[in-house]
């Protein structure tokens, strides 16, 4: 019952905010990482966010939902290689 829930979520909050960035997630996870994007959500994003795990293409990533296509952007900009 729990994953279907989750995967509720994940539809509502895709639907609610329009713009993504995905980031890969490499076979020994994200670490320390994931802390410093949360940390930098937490100060810098203006909008509303949400993150969800997915797999796109064989690929696991957490895919990062915005209100704002700015904050969207910056994020992008900061964290995706």
């Amino acid at each position: 019952m729990g994953r279907y829930k989750s995967i509720l979520k994940a539809e509502s909050d895709a639907r609610r905010l329009p713009y993504t960035v995905d980031i890969p997630i490499p076979g020994h996870g994200l670490g320390k990482r994931m802390d410093e994007m949360t940390d930098w959500l937490l100060t810098h994003a203006k909008c509303e966010w949400a993150e969800h795990g997915r797999l796109v293409d064989h690929q696991h990533v957490a895919r990062y939902y915005f209100e704002s296509p700015w904050d969207a952007r910056a994020f992008e900009k900061r964290f995706v290689d």
